[in-house]
């Protein structure tokens, strides 16, 4: 009996070794923040409201690396667990101390109600940057990067950020931008000087529209994901994909640009973060191969 009993939990424990895991994807994601400090992450803050100068004409400095006099990035707690606010009162950015290529990157955010000079009366902004690359504060006060626009009412617009290109299936909208189209021709989009005597021709060289609307009501969670694979990468919003965009690179060299930093922005708005989950692939999902649209 007792030498049945044990060939029996023998059989039992190798059967149980040998089969397959139900989900064996949900171990390969690594959480990018740990939710209760900024273990692995660095900040970069430029001056207060984007002043160049204080009351006294005394010219203001950067805050710069790791120095955040105002709390413009803390964490606090919500109805569903921690989060990172970011105030938005200087603009800057938070990001990553590693660098990421190849990569399917889940994130949360959901707007707060305050707005700050000089952007006021303007949409509510922030931004997922991405493949950043040089020193922190070198292009604005970010670094040169590609950009998941994270503003109300464009979640999943794309503008570069400093020395980057990249090419985008997209058509003219109206009278000024782009709107991205998946069969589209590639068109180039850059980060092209204003020039006075043609501003709206410069700014539609920048920025590329989203598909269409997929963002959530005001007071919810948007669902944000990122997926780069070597020089291509999607933005999805709340499960949809609203953007594919092709051949990143730098704009000086044209060297691809394929791996960096993540990044995110404040911008003058009080935003909130959380949730953040990345896992390395070795192919586009498939889930996310072919456009739905």
């Amino acid at each position: 009996m007792k030498y049945s009993y044990l060939v029996l939990l023998l059989v039992l424990t190798t059967t149980c070794q040998s089969q397959p895991k139900e989900d064996p994807t949900e171990e390969e994601w690594i959480s990018l923040w740990n939710g209760s400090d900024f273990s692995g992450w660095h900040s970069y803050l430029g001056t207060p409201y984007q002043l160049e100068s204080d009351s006294l004409v005394n010219s203001l400095e950067p805050f710069g690396i790791d120095h955040d006099p105002l709390d413009v990035f803390t964490i606090v707690p919500t109805d569903e667990g921690n989060a990172i606010r970011i105030s938005g009162e200087a603009w800057g950015m938070i990001y990553t101390e590693k660098n990421y290529s190849n990569y399917h990157l889940k994130l949360k955010a959901k707007w707060g109600r305050e707005k700050h000079p000089p952007r006021e009366n303007l949409p509510r902004d922030s931004g997922l940057l991405y493949h950043g690359f040089g020193e922190p504060g070198s292009a604005y006060p970010w670094m040169s990067s590609q950009e998941l626009q994270i503003q109300q009412g464009d979640m999943g617009d794309y503008w570069p950020v400093g020395d980057v290109e990249i090419d985008i299936p997209s058509i003219l909208h109206d009278s000024l931008y782009y709107i991205y189209k998946n069969d589209a021709q590639l068109r180039t989009y850059y980060l092209a000087d204003i020039l006075q005597t043609a501003v709206d021709d410069s700014l539609a060289k920048r920025r590329v529209l989203k598909a269409f609307d997929a963002e959530s009501g005001h007071t919810e969670w948007n669902n944000i994901e990122l997926i780069t694979y070597g020089d291509s990468s999607i933005h999805v919003v709340n499960g949809q994909v609203v953007m594919r965009l092709y051949n990143s690179r730098t704009m000086t060299d044209k060297d691809p640009l394929k791996s960096g930093k993540i990044m995110i922005q404040s911008e003058g708005a009080e935003v909130f973060y959380k949730a953040f989950y990345l896992r390395e692939i070795d192919k586009i999902p498939d889930e996310y191969r072919e456009d739905p649209s």
